[in-house]
C-alpha cells in the first residue's frame, strides 16, 4: 500500500533531520527506537491490508 510505505519514509526523513540537529545519545536512540517500531508496526499493517485484499 503505497500511503503506509509513503509514513515509512516520511518519518525516516525526519529522524535523519533530527539526527542531523545532533540530539543528545540517549534522544537519539530513544527516538530510533520508536521510528523503527513504528517502521515495524507500518509494514505489518501493510501485509494485512496486502492479505485481505487477495483474499
Amino acid at each position: 500500500m503505497p500511503e503506509i510505505l509513503a509514513i515509512i519514509t516520511a518519518a525516516n526523513e525526519a529522524y535523519r533531520a533530527f539526527v542531523a540537529t545532533s540530539p543528545d545519545r540517549e534522544i537519539k536512540v530513544a527516538v530510533g527506537n520508536a521510528v523503527r517500531f513504528l517502521a515495524a508496526d507500518l509494514t505489518s499493517a501493510a501485509e494485512l491490508v496486502a492479505t485481505t485484499r487477495e483474499g
